[in-house]
């Protein structure tokens, strides 16, 4: 088994622990942290990819990810070119991001080893580490979680979100609309032309619901587009 190792966020979230230690502190828990996922995962083979300098998604709506305002860890651009020249990190294709790739090379002899949500739309093994957080009082943490994801609930996941919107990354969704009501209405439904239709019932026009979808649809191939795919479902007889 191969892991697909979604290294914006190791880097990231070993750059930000690491604000106030000499880089090398920092390099290590990079190195630490893939070393954690690989052993709970139980394979030795993995690759690795960070998200380049461009990104198509600003392409079709310049607001996305334009929310996020706050300096960047102090050490996350060392940790970045470390990963790349020490753990064999590779950049994504061209104007995709991380997700992509890991989307793209994801088959059933492999799995996806992030923390973010979004990658659940894709189908198969995905594996969640351990995380913690909030003051020593009122600690918290998330244990290891590993899901097998299927493609209709993956889908699910996306249509969900293309009604409520993504806040982390700035995509506004249906005004008014929040989880609970996207899950509802998706709730049940066994096809993803039927999803489809929930979602363009919900909004004000097609324009809107595809720029969001552009954005929160992770590709699955480097010729893909949820634009083609789109087409695909509204010709479908």
């Amino acid at each position: 088994m191969v892991a697909l190792i979604d290294m914006d966020l190791v880097v990231y979230r070993c750059a930000a622990s690491s604000e106030n230690e000499d880089l090398s502190i920092a390099t290590h828990r990079v190195e630490e942290l893939l070393d954690t996922i690989l052993t709970k995962v139980q394979t030795t083979e993995y690759r690795a990819f960070l998200t380049g300098a461009t990104n198509f998604r600003k392409e079709v709506y310049p607001e996305y990810k334009a929310n996020r305002t706050q300096p960047k860890p102090k050490w996350l651009q060392e940790c970045r070119e470390y990963a790349m020249k020490n753990l064999w990190a590779e950049l994504a294709p061209d104007n995709l991001e991380a997700d992509d790739a890991l989307a793209i090379h994801q088959t059933a002899d492999t799995i996806i080893c992030s923390l973010d949500k979004d990658l659940l739309q894709i189908e198969g093994r995905h594996f969640q580490w351990e995380i913690q957080g909030g003051p020593e009082a009122k600690r918290w943490s998330k244990p290891d979680t590993f899901i097998t994801q299927t493609a209709l609930e993956g889908n699910r996941l996306f249509y969900e979100q293309c009604l409520k919107g993504d806040t982390s990354d700035n995509v506004k969704g249906v005004k008014g609309l929040g989880e609970a009501k996207a899950r509802k209405l998706l709730a049940g439904i066994d096809n993803e032309r039927a999803m489809l239709d929930v979602c363009l019932s919900q909004y004000a026009s097609e324009e809107e619901f595809l720029m969001n979808a552009q954005c929160l649809y992770i590709l699955r191939s480097l010729d893909d587009s949820y634009i083609s795919r789109y087409e695909r479902l509204i010709n479908e007889v």
